[in-house]
């Protein structure tokens, strides 16, 4: 275990010196120095020798000289000396290359799963060549409308007799039985706006160009030669109602 410094607690370094013993060497410890806070530890005792001061030496040259008795210190059995610890420096540890490099390995698979999801995303939303369009456009069909049968006849004066039909916007035509109007040649047919609101009256046998009727506003027709007359009633541009004039001869 290291010896840590008494003030401030850092690792211990100690110093040696290397003795010959015989036909060998050992490392013998003299000192312990922090190198923080410059503590120092002397092994070798010497720092307990305390050096005598000039007055004391001259006091003790007056006095009477009392012989030495020279102690000898007991002999202390040898011990096999110490071995120099080994200090441990704490050195910052870098990560390796294999750490290194498995962040950058991370970002290469979120962005190769990025990419792989755009392009999922995108071949999903593209139109496929072989499946039809969702899209459907309606075919549009041919009007069929009933064309006049109109049977070569002389002439027929006026016979002065007149239908008024009611129209309007909601209902077409206001007497349902006059929607396929039954009459003879050279009589008239009043149409009549009775709505609040505008329509048009439209001829498919051409007898008279279409005919925009405001509220209370009529127009009128002679027939005067037998057929099937076919009528349409538009209303904003569509055509909602239908009905008939049959002149029998």
């Amino acid at each position: 275990m290291v010896d840590k410094c008494p003030k401030c607690g850092e690792a211990l370094i100690t110093r040696t010196i290397q003795k010959k013993m015989g036909t060998g060497s050992i490392d013998y410890p003299v000192a312990q120095i922090c190198q923080k806070c410059n503590w120092s530890k002397d092994l070798t005792g010497a720092g307990d020798i305390v050096a005598k001061s000039p007055a004391t030496e001259e006091a003790g040259g007056k006095s009477e000289k009392r012989p030495e008795v020279v102690r000898q210190a007991p002999e202390k059995p040898k011990q096999a000396p110490e071995k120099p610890r080994q200090v441990i420096e704490k050195t910052s540890l870098r990560p390796s290359a294999s750490k290194q490099r498995v962040p950058d390995m991370n970002k290469i698979i979120t962005i190769a799963l990025a990419f792989l999801v755009i392009v999922v995303i995108v071949w999903a939303f593209m139109p496929k060549g072989n499946e039809p369009t969702g899209d459907i456009q309606p075919t549009s069909t041919p009007e069929v409308t009933a064309s006049a049968t109109v049977t070569p006849t002389p002439d027929v004066t006026p016979t002065g007799n007149k239908i008024k039909v009611k129209i309007n916007r909601d209902r077409g035509y206001v007497l349902k039985e006059q929607a396929n109007l039954k009459i003879k040649p050279g009589d008239e047919v009043i149409w009549l706006n009775e709505g609040s609101y505008p329509l048009t009256l439209i001829s498919n046998d051409g007898l008279f160009e279409d005919k925009l009727l405001d509220y209370d506003k009529l127009t009128t027709h002679i027939f005067t030669k037998p057929g099937t007359y076919s009528f349409d009633i538009k209303v904003m541009g569509v055509k909602k109602f239908n009905g008939t004039v049959t002149v029998e001869p």
